[in-house]
């Protein structure tokens, strides 16, 4: 592992892919979550990871409704809960991938959250340019 400076991302160590702590405010807790730049050390991170973290950080209340709402949904459905309160109480977020599929036009950000109603699986939502494009479990982002 290797510390590496990013002029947006700041002090961020390479393993696999690129990875710092980062706090965020999410289902009415913070949470300490890993910040992953899914970049080789071949590619290194590019502007457009930039780009879609900056977004992400100028939306981030408005996408975090969005994602809140969606996992609301999503329990709802999946296991029949009916009070938001108590499904926001059994959700927290793990981590938050920068995708490498970032194309210059989509801006991919996955959201890995653990869900104690499947602890196996969990939740993942992908976001495509700040609206929700999909989700299912955790193999969705990971």
């Amino acid at each position: 592992m290797s510390k590496y400076i990013d002029k947006v991302f700041g002090e961020i160590i390479h393993d696999i892919y690129f990875i710092k702590d980062y706090e965020i405010t999410i289902f009415d807790q913070n949470h300490k979550v890993k910040l992953i730049v899914q970049a080789s050390t071949l590619e290194r991170i590019t502007e457009f990871h930039r780009d879609t973290f900056i977004e992400f950080e100028k939306h981030r209340f408005e996408i975090i409704k969005k994602l809140e709402l969606k996992a609301i949904q999503y329990c709802g459905e999946k296991y029949g809960v009916s009070s938001d309160k108590n499904i926001l109480s059994k959700l927290s977020l793990s981590s938050i991938l920068i995708n490498y599929n970032c194309d210059n036009e989509n801006r991919i950000i996955g959201f890995v959250i653990n869900d104690e109603y499947d602890p196996e699986m969990g939740i993942g939502i992908e976001m495509i340019n700040e609206e929700v494009h999909a989700i299912g479990t955790q193999h969705l982002v990971c």
